[in-house]
């Protein structure tokens, strides 16, 4: 019986990190519950060769003692985990209708920042250990691969482990009478939670921002499924209730482009904040006193809603100030919807005039067919907005022209 399960979505385990991550956990547990570290915890990597995958994963799944879920963009869109998640939130509820007690088995840890946890996730709270700053505004990603939080990631592992050899000390969790079948559960992943208000993810304009200057901005210029409606046929599949639903790229992606965009940011070790373009002139002059990048990601079919018209021309007309960066998706579905017409994209024209006529490609990125695209242009855009802030930044302590200031002296060893 592993002692625990590593939940996570595949298209995060980029260069092998889960894999890492598992293996460093592995390694712990094993230490305090007197294992070998193969049996400690439980990866669909490390199925062996012959084995049924279903029939493993579903034998894996009822008898783990805890689920670690490794939260992140990708995975709480993903079906697949949330049927996983579902599976032990059913043996968890059995478990307390049958001992009156609720086992804390089931532990998200966030990988990557995401804007919104569905209500399933955010009903489980890890609050057993102090996790830190760098951890609840970047991820546990950001603690493995910086060489400074490396005390602090291996910290976070093995209070993890103590958390986990304790639980499956504690508490014997139901198992399933009968061997679950993937395919036939439905996922916990129903809905998403409200935002969550506070560094690394959506913020509303009432939340005090962050004053890093290793921070992006992501403003959306993105309507609701309501507003467009009836100039965007399928909106409904690409827009939500507020901007931040906006998902140009589905299916190939399901992630927002603000969670996307957001999980890019954090691989750069930036800190970042999904906003709406509708406060873009507070949000610029925050930016400028802070050092701090803006980048705009605007849907063409949204630019000329009356709610961005007036912030996008305003903007464009402040010819003093330097540009934030744009980037403009548009999919082989955006193409077809128009029907070849593209006219719509006079809009783009009439809202960003200097940004068109001058086609600047530190500042201008347009027709980003794909997530992948959209990824290497955020990334090289972060590159040119951050040598600019080097630049020409705002200094805050300069030193005096004909050097009588105090000298410095170094005391200690």
């Amino acid at each position: 019986m592993p002692l625990f399960f590593l939940s996570y979505a595949q298209e995060d385990n980029r260069n092998s990190q889960i894999q890492e991550f598992f293996v460093d956990l592995s390694e712990a547990v094993a230490g305090l519950a007197a294992l070998h570290w193969t049996e400690a915890g439980f990866i669909d990597g490390h199925i062996p060769l012959g084995s049924t995958w279903p029939d493993t994963l579903s034998d894996a799944l009822s008898t783990s003692a805890c689920l670690v879920a490794l939260t992140s963009p990708r995975y709480v869109v993903s079906d697949y985990c949330g049927r996983e998640f579902q599976v032990f939130v059913d043996r968890i509820e059995e478990h307390e209708r049958q001992f009156r007690i609720r086992p804390p088995a089931i532990v998200p840890v966030q990988w990557l920042p995401c804007d919104r946890l569905p209500k399933a996730v955010a009903g489980f709270q890890y609050r057993n250990f102090h996790t830190g700053t760098a951890y609840a505004q970047d991820g546990l990603l950001t603690l493995k691969q910086r060489k400074r939080h490396e005390d602090d990631y291996r910290d976070f592992v093995d209070a993890l482990a103590r958390h986990i050899v304790q639980t499956a000390r504690d508490h014997a969790l139901h198992r399933p009478a009968q061997r679950p079948v993937l395919s036939k559960v439905t996922s916990a992943f129903g809905g998403p939670s409200r935002p969550q208000a506070r560094h690394g993810q959506s913020v509303s304009p009432a939340v005090q921002r962050a004053t890093s200057a290793r921070h992006v901005h992501i403003v959306l210029v993105a309507g609701s499924s309501a507003e467009l409606a009836g100039s965007r046929p399928g909106a409904e599949d690409r827009y939500g209730a507020v901007s931040r639903d906006w998902r140009p790229y589905r299916p190939e992606l399901e992630v927002p482009i603000g969670s996307w965009a957001g999980a890019i940011a954090t691989t750069k070790s930036y800190g970042w904040t999904v906003e709406d373009a509708g406060e873009l002139a507070a949000i610029r002059e925050w930016a400028r006193a802070h050092n701090q990048i803006v980048v705009l990601v605007v849907d063409v079919w949204s630019a000329d809603l009356p709610r961005y018209e007036v912030s996008l021309i305003t903007y464009d007309r402040d010819v003093d100030s330097p540009r934030s960066p744009v980037l403009v998706p548009w999919t082989a579905a955006d193409d077809a919807a128009t029907g070849g017409n593209r006219k719509m994209w006079d809009t783009l024209a009439r809202v960003l005039p200097h940004h068109v006529v001058h086609n600047n490609r530190d500042v201008w990125r347009t027709e980003i067919a794909t997530s992948a695209r959209f990824q290497e242009e955020l990334e090289d855009v972060l590159v040119v907005e951050q040598g600019r802030i080097y630049r020409t930044g705002t200094v805050y302590q300069e030193p005096t022209s004909d050097g009588s200031g105090p000298r410095p002296i170094l005391e200690g060893p």
